[in-house]
């Protein structure tokens, strides 16, 4: 039913390559993601002189790759990554403490801690019906916790009767249709086995 990509996730997260001086403006600081994994402009820019592939999915622009992929019987992966959050190190963190003293927003930047995550959603289809089946989101502070998820994570997807556990959530409707916002999604989580669907991370120590 799932495939598993050979997408796998990276143990070491340094950006240490500089750039130019002149993408270090008011306007490619802005919007630094303190919660998720999407980069700034200047944070592009980085990633781009560090040769890290990024990607565009959920519109969001960051270094995510498919986790997994396909579907069947009304069954369907909308999204499924893993993604990555580099910090700044060597020269890169260098060339930012030179800037702060003019973009002290530029402190988040230097305090940004890498992390690993992993996303899956899935979806449900029939001719007059759609629901979300599950959708999870969970950040990790290292690569050892990240990798021991991935596995467990690949082991439960792909041991799961989606079809059974999706015509168990139609049966049950009553029980959580009404809920708003993740309190939805907790509900379907904690009858898949977990404590609550999203378990995340800030992005920098504060």
């Amino acid at each position: 039913m799932f495939t598993v990509t050979d997408s796998n996730l990276r143990p070491f997260l340094h950006l240490c390559n500089r750039v130019s001086n002149d993408v270090i403006n008011e306007q490619y600081i802005r919007y630094f993601d303190n919660d998720g994994f999407e980069l700034s402009y200047l944070e592009q820019e980085y990633y781009r002189e560090n040769n890290i592939n990024m990607n565009s999915c959920l519109n969001h622009t960051c270094d995510q790759k498919v986790w997994f992929e396909g579907g069947s019987d009304g069954l369907k992966v909308d999204h499924a990554l893993i993604l990555h959050r580099w910090e700044f190190q060597g020269e890169a963190r260098c060339q930012l403490l030179n800037h702060v003293h003019r973009f002290r927003e530029l402190n988040k930047y230097l305090m940004l801690k890498p992390k690993w995550g992993i996303d899956f959603a899935l979806e449900y289809y029939t001719e007059n019906e759609a629901i979300e089946v599950m959708h999870f989101e969970n950040d990790y502070p290292s690569y050892q916790l990240a990798q021991e998820a991935k596995l467990y994570f690949e082991n439960k997807i792909l041991s799961t009767d989606w079809l059974d556990f999706a015509k168990y959530l139609i049966n049950n409707k009553d029980q959580w249709q009404y809920l708003q916002g993740m309190a939805q999604n907790d509900w379907k989580a904690k009858h898949w086995g977990l404590n609550k669907a999203e378990e995340t991370l800030k992005s920098f120590t504060q």
